[in-house]
């Protein structure tokens, strides 16, 4: 009966790492987003609807207003698709509004091509609604100035000059603000990178006091060793000291 057994073990083993495998895949979709060309991947097994949206709206700067209802699981898999199209196919189980920027014509540039429109927000309502009081962004928009504002803050080295999708899309949104909304996400984003700086330098300092006690310590070690083969006796009597001086602070 043992080979039976040890079969029916690994049978159940092999049934569990799979679930579990499974199940791992399902909550962790994969999302590539070429902010350049303005395209998208996604690979996602029965994940949530609502997580792959922000997902989408951090990578692409689309603003993205859902209401709770039309949170369901999806699963899809596609490559390399322009940005529009594949929210369609992604949100075929839903009712959605795209609502596009027309950027300004340059009227200097008499030969500039029309401008095109920009994709910079949707809704989603369940499906066969049109109409409804609940929406919410997907992502907090303090955090979302956050994560937008912080480009323009980057070091020199780290700036790429290729257009981008997703902070044309910001820019656009911050310019359709009212003054109010927009001063004060931009101040937020001001206040949480400042934060950032100063925990940032507090952590560089406690290392620096940390490599500082190690350097002191290892000097004190080195100067043990060499007093331990230079003069033997005279560094038993220093260690004896040592072991001595908590016993007489305790008497005390």
């Amino acid at each position: 009966m043992a080979p039976f057994y040890r079969l029916l073990c690994q049978i159940l083993l092999t049934s569990v790492i799979f679930f579990m495998s499974s199940q791992l895949w399902a909550e962790s979709p994969h999302i590539f987003y070429d902010k350049s060309a303005d395209k998208i991947s996604i690979s996602a097994n029965d994940a949530s609807y609502k997580v792959i949206m922000a997902r989408i709206a951090t990578l692409s700067g689309i603003e993205i207003l859902m209401d709770p209802k039309a949170e369901h699981n999806v699963t899809i898999d596609v490559s390399n698709l322009p940005l529009e199209t594949a929210l369609k196919q992604l949100s075929r189980q839903t009712s959605f509004v795209f609502i596009h920027d027309i950027p300004e014509r340059d009227m200097s540039k008499s030969q500039e091509k029309p401008a095109q429109p920009v994709l910079i927000r949707m809704r989603i309502l369940p499906e066969g609604e049109f109409t409804t009081d609940a929406l919410y962004p997907v992502l907090a928009p303090a955090g979302e100035a956050f994560i937008r504002e912080k480009n323009r803050y980057a070091e020199p080295a780290q700036q790429v000059d290729i257009f981008n999708h997703a902070q044309k899309r910001w820019e656009a949104r911050l310019k359709a603000m009212s003054p109010e909304k927009r001063e004060k996400l931009l101040e937020i984003a001001q206040e949480k990178r400042e934060q950032i700086a100063q925990n940032r330098a507090e952590q560089e300092q406690r290392k620096k006091e940390l490599a500082e006690k190690r350097e002191a310590y290892k000097k004190r070690r080195d100067a043990r060793l060499e007093l331990k083969l230079t003069d033997p006796e005279r560094y038993e009597l220093r260690m004896k000291r040592r072991t001595e001086r908590p016993q007489r602070v305790n008497r005390e």
